[in-house]
């Protein structure tokens, strides 16, 4: 069976020996090899590389380097603040904007409503917000306040299903996890966030899902027996750095 949905893959923050800055070098090379991919989309500065810990001027700087490599339409930009939003827009760039503000219904509808045209938000429940769930999201759509997409963390397929009949059949949603691709999309999710496939390995899964659920799998479980999230990043980036050792010397 092929994955026919999207697939979609969190870029990752390279940076020097000693963690001061960012690596520009070593991330063109990654992004080069991110562009060689058959990924549906890309997000950029988001939570699996801590983006958040990333200063304005830092995650502008990736935005740069990535519109060289990769079209626009391949790229989503993860915005922490107003003016992420701005710089994503000035560069046709897809702002997906961290729900982080929103305490209760009236808040969330008020962010939803700021929003540009086209912009996706970011809902997960760590950051004590409200979260777009199946009520949210009908109240939304029916104030016509509902953004383009959502990339949705924390969800269950029944939450999927629920927030697919209220979101109606065309909206993007995209299921932050990638633990059972075929089960998100039979749920109703048009695109999952594969995270573990951030190092963009040699050679690349195909859209099988014979052969991308394990690949995904292999990952995923040496990541679960990582403590922190930023342990994670650590551990991604590192095989991130493999896989150009590979590229480097075939």
């Amino acid at each position: 069976m092929t994955a026919e949905g999207q697939i979609v893959i969190p870029a990752l923050a390279l940076r020097s020996s000693d963690g001061a800055r960012l690596d520009m070098d070593a991330t063109a090379r990654y992004a080069q090899r991110a562009a060689s991919t058959w990924a549906d989309a890309l997000i950029l500065s988001g939570s699996t590389t801590r983006g958040d810990l990333l200063t304005i001027d830092e995650r502008t700087e990736l935005l740069d380097l990535w519109s060289r490599v990769v079209p626009a339409s391949r790229l989503v930009a993860c915005c922490w603040c107003q003016d992420d939003v701005q710089e994503a827009i000035r560069r046709a760039i897809t702002p997906m904007v961290v729900m982080h503000s929103p305490r209760d219904d009236d808040d969330a509808l008020s962010f939803l409503a700021r929003l540009p045209a086209g912009a996706y938000v970011y809902s997960h429940p760590k950051y004590d917000s409200r979260v777009l769930d199946a009520a949210l999201t009908t109240t939304a759509r029916q104030r016509c306040v509902l953004p383009e997409g959502a990339k949705l963390s924390k969800v269950t397929s029944t939450d999927i299903t629920a927030i697919r009949r209220a979101a109606g059949p065309l909206w993007t949603l995209w299921d932050a996890s990638s633990r059972q691709v075929e089960v998100s999309f039979a749920a109703g999710a048009s695109g999952v966030v594969a995270s573990p496939l951030s190092h963009f390995p040699i050679p690349f899964p195909d859209r099988s899902l014979g052969t991308l659920q394990p690949t995904i799998d292999a990952v995923q479980q040496q990541l679960d027996r990582l403590p922190t999230r930023e342990a994670r990043s650590r551990f991604l980036v590192k095989l991130a750095a493999k896989e150009q050792r590979v590229t480097a010397n075939p």
